[in-house]
């Protein structure tokens, strides 16, 4: 990770907005308590200069400072190409008054940056939190420059409406992200600074914005959008930015935090954060009061001696001043008081509900440590206790997840959603598992992982289930017609068989019984197999299929419910086209998506349509790479409502439908490497397009 690639133009407005800054003393008046105060300022100077001047006369005033070039309003690139904000301002003001020349370097980022030091391309590193490097041994940080806080910011529509928020974005240089997880948040968003949080919350609307709170408002307030948010969680965390150098410059350390601490306590000071912040506190507030009360007691001291009646009229003015502000003040601390109040029930509810949630939460460090557990995690587990401390792996099914996982738990950017798992010696013993997985972050790298598992197994149960009994139900159907469609050839061998015992020297009833019982025989036998493999499906397995042969022997078996309900049936079966999936499966789905399209027929035809001629569409055909199965009829079809829900299991449209024949095809097709597509019309049509790779 480096600086910015600049270009040309890039090159010429850098060196247009380096600072080099000389040293300038400055003069003014003022009142006779600060002059008092500033006099006594500049004997302890001179006095530190008579100590410390031969040391200090060999420091170098000439230091280059690099800085993180997307952190604003503290230090940013304005649309000039130069080098502002507010840590810009300071260290440019410290210059003219300690004799200091700087020249401003920006980067992308804080490591950037650091790089840079470690290389020896700069001498300093402006504004840099504090915390994130306090326990490096090779760098030392100067007094606090500035500080903020962290804070949750959320759009008001989104807070009127009561919704609840589920999406986050932060930025990874700054926040600690131990706190997230305890947030109640379902997805976070990282991105790489400050700049990038508010550019991708306009993304994502209803999402909430986590960052350092002054930037964060700066750059509200900079679109013109301020008014539409609300500042939540303001508590999260201190930001204090410092000055960074070399650990082994210990002279240049003491000159900047006296530079610093003379800096803060001036005037000046207090001017420059109200240009970027005009709520800015930093330590100045002080000073305003002093130099109000030294004001104040002059001023009264003037009136009291000349003037009583104007002081008397003085007096009661700032007594209605004060009762108003005492007022005002009541009302914000009692809205102070109902806000943390919301709070404390937000954080509250956030308990709960991670401690009641049906799904097992475990959250765990580097070394797999257990930090958090909730009671769900204990019930899916079977331990009896929370295990906090202890080892993750160790934890029934959690473990046998992150042992599945173990390619993905700590690497950078990794996210599992959907992630499922048997587990079970045996078929009667298995149990099912649907999982998430994501990685908590801090500074930009990995620092543990949260786990939430789902136990899915009376769900899949209850599913097949309510399969099985759909099957039956169609079966018995199908079973129906077969039998009237088995009858025919029955007749035709029971003529033959007559006609031997009466006519067998005959030679043309010879030739015919030759001829038609075989076929009919055959007949009746692959109607059967058909009927048999749709009832009792054998072990899932792969093989290679002939699309158009699967789709023959599918219709076979809804050709005669076909023929009892007056139906159409065309039929387009491309003859070389092949695909890898189990066979007894992809029947399954065929004959359920058939026997759905007839009886969606039937509806049609018994409430608006009984004389219309309702056509029953196969086709198979090569779309592009992918070998595609199309059925379409032309029954009632679908609102656009209906279609955005109609693979979601336990919905149907009929009055005894159980809602999970096209929930279950889908997952038989998800299994065998398909996708199934659905397009439809309210009482025009339904099209259900079963894609598979061609083998």
């Amino acid at each position: 990770m480096g600086g910015f690639q600049r270009s040309a133009g890039w090159q010429r407005r850098l060196k247009k907005s380096r600072a080099c800054i000389k040293m300038k003393k400055k003069r003014g008046g003022g009142n006779w308590g600060l002059k008092r105060l500033r006099t006594c300022l500049i004997l302890l100077a001179l006095l530190t200069q008579l100590l410390f001047g031969g040391r200090a006369a060999a420091l170098n005033r000439y230091l280059r400072v690099g800085f993180n070039a997307n952190l604003p309003p503290f230090q940013f690139i304005d649309q000039e190409g130069a080098c502002a904000g507010m840590h810009i301002d300071i260290l440019k003001a410290i210059g003219e008054e300690r004799g200091y020349e700087f020249e401003f370097q920006p980067y992308e980022t804080n490591l950037a940056c650091r790089e840079a030091l470690d290389e020896g391309e700069i001498d300093l590193i402006l504004g840099v939190v504090s915390d994130s490097v306090q326990n490096d041994p090779d760098i030392r940080c100067t007094a606090t420059l500035t500080s903020s806080q962290l804070c949750m910011i959320v759009d008001n529509e989104t807070l009127s409406s009561g919704a609840r928020i589920t999406t986050a974005i932060f930025a990874s240089d700054s926040i600690q992200h131990t706190l997230l997880a305890h947030l109640g948040i379902h997805q976070f968003i990282a991105v790489g600074n400050q700049r990038m949080v508010y550019e991708r919350h306009k993304r994502y609307p209803g999402s909430a914005m986590i960052g350092i709170k002054d930037s964060l408002l700066y750059q509200l307030i900079n679109d013109g959008a301020d008014g539409g948010y609300t500042v939540l969680y303001n508590y999260l965390d201190t930001i204090e930015f410092s000055l960074v150098l070399r650990g082994n410059d210990g002279e240049l350390l003491r000159t900047m935090d006296e530079s610093i601490a003379r800096f803060k306590a001036g005037q000046q000071y207090e001017a420059i954060c109200n240009k970027w912040l005009p709520s800015a506190d930093h330590g100045a507030r002080s000073q305003r009061t002093l130099r109000t009360i030294i004001t104040v007691s002059i001023l009264a001291l003037v009136l009291v001696l000349g003037y009583s009646l104007i002081m008397r009229r003085i007096q009661q003015v700032l007594k209605r001043r004060v009762a108003q502000q005492t007022e005002q003040i009541q009302k914000a601390n009692t809205e102070l008081e109902k806000q943390f109040a919301q709070i404390q029930d937000e954080n509250d509810l956030r308990n709960r509900i991670i401690k009641y949630s049906p799904s097992g939460m475990l959250l765990f460090d580097l070394n797999y440590t257990i930090t958090m557990m909730n009671k769900s995690a204990r019930t899916i587990s079977g331990l009896a206790d929370s295990h906090i401390g202890g080892s993750a792996l160790e934890v029934p099914v959690f473990g046998e997840i992150l042992r599945q996982e173990a390619d993905s738990v700590f690497t950078p950017g990794t996210t599992v959603e959907n992630g499922s798992i048997r587990i079970g010696a045996s078929p009667g013993s298995m149990r099912s598992y649907s999982y998430m997985m994501y990685q908590v972050n801090r500074y930009g790298k990995v620092a543990g992982t949260l786990l939430s598992v789902q136990d899915m197994t009376k769900v899949e149960r209850m599913q097949q289930a309510e399969f099985e009994k759909e099957r039956s139900l169609s079966l018995t159907r199908i079973a129906a017609g077969i039998a009237h469609e088995i009858r025919n050839p029955l007749m035709s061998i029971r003529t033959f068989a007559a006609l031997i015992g009466t006519r067998g020297d005959d030679k043309q009833v010879q030739q015919s019984f030759a001829r038609y019982v075989p076929d009919e025989v055959d007949r009746i036998n692959r109607l059967i197999e058909n009927l048999i493999h749709y009832a009792m499906p054998a072990k899932r397995r792969t093989e290679r299929i002939l699309v158009s042969e699967l789709a023959e022997d599918s219709l076979a078996l809804i050709r005669p419910v076909l023929r009892r309900c007056s139906f159409h049936l065309m039929q387009a079966l491309s003859p070389e086209l092949y695909i890898l999936a189990d066979r007894d499966q992809i029947r399954q789905v065929l004959i359920n998506i058939l026997i759905n399209g007839i009886e969606a027929m039937e509806q049609k035809a018994a409430r608006c349509a009984p004389d219309a001629a309702l056509t029953l569409e196969l086709r198979v055909e090569e779309r592009e790479d992918k070998v595609a199965v199309i059925i379409r009829d032309e029954g009632v079809g679908m609102t656009a409502e209906e279609l955005n829900v109609c693979k979601d299991p336990f919905f149907s449209t009929k009055e005894t439908g159980t809602g999970l024949g096209l929930a279950l095809c889908e997952q038989y097709i998800k299994e065998n490497n398909g996708t199934l597509e659905i397009d439809s019309m309210k009482g025009e049509y339904t099209q259900i397009s079963l894609l598979f790779e061609r083998s």
